[in-house]
């Protein structure tokens, strides 16, 4: 759900405008104090702040307790309807890229440390294998920890 915080007239225009856009609901609020109940009671995709008829530190009053959502700053005496809802979209895809992107980063961290895990089981398995009088099923055992640590590292190979 999206959150326009504005006591524009065009308000509710821009409302349909946006949801139009988005496919996303969009609440009005005119009010500064429902906004930031309202902020605090849900979740937000989006915060958009009208600037043409409100206190420079509404905003920050506002996000402090609005988590995630994304805020987005318009004015409804300067912008048409069609100039907000792209803002209003520039933003959020912006956000979604920033995820992907973090996503992507996090996922190639984890298989760079994993990988770094697996070669030093591989590396243990072939080390102790080596030793000399050592019982069957201890060898067993550490040719199955080799043999598990290999297929790992040859799954993460071919995810790459």
């Amino acid at each position: 759900m999206n959150l326009l915080v504005s006591k524009s007239p065009r308000s509710d225009e821009c409302v349909a405008a946006i949801e139009e856009a988005t496919q996303v609901r969009t609440t009005l609020c005119g009010d500064v104090a429902r906004a930031k109940s309202l902020v605090r009671s849900g979740e937000f995709t989006a915060v958009i702040f009208d600037q043409a008829n409100l206190d420079p530190t509404v905003p920050e009053e506002i996000l402090r307790t609005a988590g995630l959502a994304i805020p987005v700053f318009v004015n409804s005496a300067l912008m048409a309807p069609a100039r907000i809802t792209a803002e209003v979209r520039s933003a959020m895809a912006r956000v979604e890229r920033e995820k992907r992107l973090a996503i992507r980063q996090a996922e190639a961290s984890m298989r760079n440390d994993l990988k770094g895990e697996i070669t030093g089981i591989l590396i243990a398995a072939e080390l102790a294998l080596e030793t000399h009088d050592m019982p069957l099923f201890v060898e067993e055992k550490l040719r199955n920890i080799e043999q598990l640590a290999s297929r790992m590292r040859g799954r993460f190979e071919t995810i790459q």
